[in-house]
């Protein structure tokens, strides 16, 4: 939970324990839901249920006559057996007259008026206009109920009247909402805007002027299907949708401080690359969150899995006395990115709003109380070492999340404080009760000794051999440069020492080998060690002989002369002593590798845990990530908030909807050979929906009923992401380099290096400026993308060498292709930009300003290079083209996706 919840609920706690004038939240929060914007705001207050404030005991407000019969109703409807929420008691009593004022608790509600309050009486007039509010009242009752923790069924789809303008079975529950409001869709997008919008939402980037040109001639009915199917088998599909899905499971780089890891882990692009290639292959989301949670205890020596437990890993913090920091984070951002719940506030105590308890918190942690993050070593061709760099730059590995305290147990801390547990007893893991269904039963999990001995992989042990050779190599190379007699000497033994390291790890992995094979005890055993502890003595003979070269030096100086005497003698005492040994009789002991060893069981806490959330059963889990994927193709979800579908959020706009969504991504298409859980089959129904085909125009009747557009009566426009416009310039130029995957990269060489975006290091203290500037995803958290409208936005367009480069290569490209005719350039640079046509008047301004801008730089022919060097054109109509696309790069239009 992150600090501004974690302080609205601190805050609703200490209301609740010190002040008497508050009623419970979660209770008047459900009151407000069910009148909706029917409740009076005098009404929007405790004293509606509660005598006023002089009347409190002990810190309590009794209950008026109004709701002192709620409160006795909800224990006569418990032990009944039936709902007993606020809603089910408000319909219960809606007929009653509580205050006994003749006058019903609905009809004191509708008019205005308290209804346990008998000093308070609408007269007449006032009832009889509230009595022309029940019919319309009680017919929104009865429209769809949705209750977030209330399993997912699959709602019929609702008549309307407009049928011949729904696509698809969205259609016609987004119709419904809009024809009980009064609002009229806009016409569909034009189809070349259209073929721009699904391009950038499905991959990302503009379509190539031969790709609009394609799309736009296809005259088959199913044209937008074909282009949608094609998108989607995109590898750039994975890149687009992995950069949104990095952003709800806060991907992130290492960072830290000088060079020290302190946050996340190296290596965790490799969970990046998982997270593409899972959605390019269209893996289930429900096995991609088990292997998320749980890919060390699914298939634990499958590394192509384990890799995806970077979403556990990235939690890692390094810093002393982080561990419950640590496990904080894990437990909210499971809990929000995958079901949509503020599991964090109940840290401290029961949460305010949900059904959610202080204990079931720290039994949801307990799933993970056990689990640590570990680097194993992976094959690979990048650099094995960097002996001026130390650790996370070299070698070549794969972060993964393990359980290693598996008896460590989990306590409830009072108030939510570490340094309070109650120990009377240890909690173990459970889920929320209120979101039903059944934990898997935990297993635990046997490992191989490939998993709890990494070290002693063969890839493990290669990596090891070659890194010491190359160290040999490195030392000899060095030796060859050496000038001057002392430099050689120190070469020379540096040298020595490498080899003599070398030849003992070689004999020390040969008595291991030989001793894990149960062969420590045969006579090649015996001899091993003896070779072991040979060549271990000669490393330290080796390393002697350095100090001695180093003491011999010193002699030449007055100063350090005296001490180096005694050295020398201590050091050659030493080397005798050795080779003495060396000489006598085998040893039958060596020193083995320091080699970390690992648990050769994992608790299963948390695959059981994985299984759960991906479930059908689980309320929760389809409706946040249809929700997620809503929200990024049509501008705004159906719950607003998309980590939060608790009471404290608000209700979705469409319930109906969301859950036959939710419903249809769980059960697949088996006649249609489509998977369940395949996302790439709810992208196909989302943006080939009559919803979606909308214009993003306005309209005044529309705009007057719902301006905030809650009832997508037209398809908002959005500024595209920060990737999205990056990315772009370098498409536009056709400069773009496809290449997928690998270790991330600097991001200082963003505006050079044209890979995608997303390949770029991305980290707290690690970020590309032109990406800051354009909103990127915070990496702390970012459920969804704040977009700004800042002047430097403008700037990073019209002054950045990213803009003016490849607005130069882009003309320089159409000036070869569509040649001498000024208006087929501007025709041509409008698509290839903006994915349209020039309007008469567009044509018109674009001509006179290549006529004005050539006249100009006829005159005067002073050029100015850009950061890469590339001049403009010293040829004026050419220099003119090349401000055009510049212009038209600077265009709203542009950095729009409409």
């Amino acid at each position: 939970m992150n600090l501004r919840y974690q302080f609205v609920s601190l805050a609703f706690f200490l209301l609740l324990s010190t002040a008497a004038a508050w009623g419970r939240p979660a209770n008047k929060k459900a009151l407000a839901e069910y009148f909706g914007p029917r409740l009076a705001d005098n009404l929007n207050d405790c004293r509606t249920c509660h005598l006023p404030d002089e009347t409190a005991r002990e810190g309590k407000k009794p209950h008026n006559p109004f709701g002192a019969r709620l409160s006795a109703l909800r224990r006569e409807l418990e032990e009944a057996g039936k709902p007993s929420g606020i809603p089910a008691r408000l319909d219960a009593i809606a007929d009653e007259d509580s205050d006994g004022d003749g006058a019903t608790n609905l009809l004191e509600i509708l008019a205005g008026f308290p209804p346990g309050d008998t000093t308070a009486n609408p007269s007449d007039a006032e009832l009889e206009s509230a009595r022309g509010k029940v019919a319309e009242f009680r017919q929104s009752r009865t429209a769809y109920a949705w209750q977030p923790f209330d399993k997912v069924e699959r709602p019929g789809i609702p008549a309307i009247k407009s049928t011949d303008w729904a696509r698809n079975p969205i259609d016609p529950f987004i119709a419904a909402e809009q024809e009980s409001r009064g609002l009229a869709p806009r016409p569909e997008a034009p189809r070349s805007l259209l073929i721009r919008r699904l391009y950038l939402d499905l991959v990302g980037l503009l379509p190539t002027r031969g790709e609009l040109q394609a799309a736009a001639a296809d005259t088959a009915p199913d044209w937008e299907e074909k282009l949608v199917d094609k998108l989607l088998a995109s590898p750039r599909y994975g890149e687009r949708w992995g950069r949104h899905w990095m952003d709800v499971w806060r991907y992130s780089d290492w960072y830290g401080y000088a060079g020290v890891v302190r946050h996340s882990q190296p290596h965790m692009w490799r969970y990046r690359d998982w997270i593409v290639e899972s959605l390019n292959q269209d893996k289930g989301y429900d096995q991609m969150i088990v292997e998320m949670l749980a890919g060390d205890e699914l298939a634990a020596d499958d590394p192509q899995v384990v890799r995806a437990t970077g979403f556990l890993a990235r939690n890692f913090h390094a810093l002393p006395n982080t561990r419950d920091k640590w496990l904080q984070e894990t437990v909210d951002h499971t809990s929000q990115a995958f079901l949509g719940l503020t599991m964090g506030c109940a840290r401290c105590h029961d949460h305010m709003y949900d059904p959610l308890t202080h204990q079931d918190y720290y039994q949801f942690r307990a799933f993970f109380e056990p689990y640590r993050v570990r680097i194993d070593t992976m094959p690979g061709s990048y650099p094995r070492i960097d002996l001026s760099n130390g650790y996370f730059a070299s070698g070549n590995g794969i972060a993964r999340a393990f359980d290693e305290d598996v008896t460590k147990p989990t306590y409830l801390f009072l108030r939510g404080d570490e340094n309070t547990p109650d120990k009377s007893a240890s909690l173990p893991p459970g889920v929320p009760a209120a979101l039903g269904g059944k934990l898997p039963e935990i297993v635990p999990v046997k490992l191989s000794p490939a998993v709890y001995d990494p070290e002693k992989r063969p890839i493990a042990v290669e990596e090891v051999v070659a890194t010491s050779a190359l160290r040999v190599t490195q030392t000899a190379e060095r030796l060859a440069k050496a000038t001057g007699e002392p430099s050689r000497r120190l070469a020379e033994a540096d040298l020595a020492i490498a080899e003599a390291r070398h030849a003992a790890l070689l004999a020390a992995l040969e008595a291991e080998r030989l001793e894990d094979a149960g062969q420590i005890d045969s006579d090649p055993g015996r001899q091993s060690i003896a070779n072991a502890a040979r060549a271990q003595r000669r490393q330290s003979m080796a390393e002697a002989g350095k100090n001695l070269v180093v003491a011999k030096l010193e002699l030449a100086s007055p100063i350090t002369a005296p001490a180096a005497a005694k050295k020398i003698e201590t050091i050659e005492q030493a080397i005798a002593k050795l080779a003495a040994e060396d000489d006598g009789p085998p040893s039958t002991t060596y020193v083995k590798r320091p080699i970390k060893s690992y648990p050769r069981e994992s608790t299963g806490r948390r695959l059981a845990l994985a299984r759960w959330i991906a479930n059908v059963e689980n309320p929760l889990t389809a409706r946040v990530a249809v929700n997620h994927l809503w929200l990024r193709h049509l501008g705004q979800g159906f719950v607003s908030r998309s980590f939060d579908f608790g009471r404290a959020g608000s209700p979705p706009t469409h319930p109906a909807l969301l859950d036959w969504l939710a419903s249809e991504l769980m059960k697949g298409d088996a006649a249609a050979g489509q998977p369940a859980w395949s996302m790439k089959r709810m992208h196909r129904l989302m943006v080939t929906s009559a919803t979606y085909r909308l214009a993003s125009t306005s309209d005044p009747s529309s705009m007057s009923r719902d301006p905030d557009n809650r009832y997508y009566w037209r398809t908002p426009a959005r500024r595209m992401e920060a990737e999205v416009v990056r990315d772009s310039l370098f498409h536009l130029s056709g400069t773009l380099d496809f290449r997928m995957g690998g270790p991330e990269l600097p991001h200082a060489q963003g505006l050079t290096l044209p890979r995608r975006s997303i390949y770029f290091r991305h980290a707290q203290e690690h970020q590309m400026e032109f990406l800051k500037t354009f909103d990127t995803a915070s990496v702390i958290e970012c459920y969804e993308r704040v977009t700004s409208v800042a002047p430097h936005q403008a700037l990073a367009l019209s002054h950045s060498d990213l803009a003016i480069s490849h607005g130069r290569l882009a003309a320089r490209a159409l000036h070869q292709e569509i040649g001498p005719a000024a208006e087929d350039f501007v025709v041509a640079a409008f698509e290839l930009t903006l994915a349209r046509q020039p309007s008469d008047t567009e044509l018109a301004a674009c001509r006179g300003f290549l006529e004005e801008q050539a006249k100009l730089y006829r005159a005067n022919s002073s050029a100015t290079a850009d950061a890469t060097g590339r001049q403009p054109a010293p040829d004026s109509q050419l220099r003119a083209r090349e401000n055009l696309l510049g212009v038209l790069i600077n265009h709203n239009d542009f950095v729009t996706i409409r």
